[in-house]
């Protein structure tokens, strides 16, 4: 059975994203959505957020949470 797995699951990358700033990332978030996604190495999100242009509004509440969970799941899993 093969499961999907996110970018944080490879430690070097996991340390390479818990590495970013807190507050880089929500500025990035609310100003420039796609390029916050891009910030912290989900080009994939970065592309669907640009093409939906911003998840129809609904980004300005939606990417800052969800980077903001991103770069501390990353720590978490950075620290053990």
């Amino acid at each position: 059975m093969t499961t999907n797995s996110s970018p944080a699951d490879d430690g070097a990358h996991a340390q390479a994203i818990a590495d970013k700033s807190f507050p880089v990332a929500i500025l990035l978030s609310i100003v420039l959505s796609p390029v916050a996604y891009y910030y912290v190495g989900r080009t994939r999100l970065a592309i669907l957020n640009l093409l939906t242009l911003n998840y129809l509004l609904l980004g300005i509440v939606i990417v800052p949470i969800h980077v903001y969970k991103i770069i501390s799941d990353a720590q978490a899993e950075a620290r053990g």
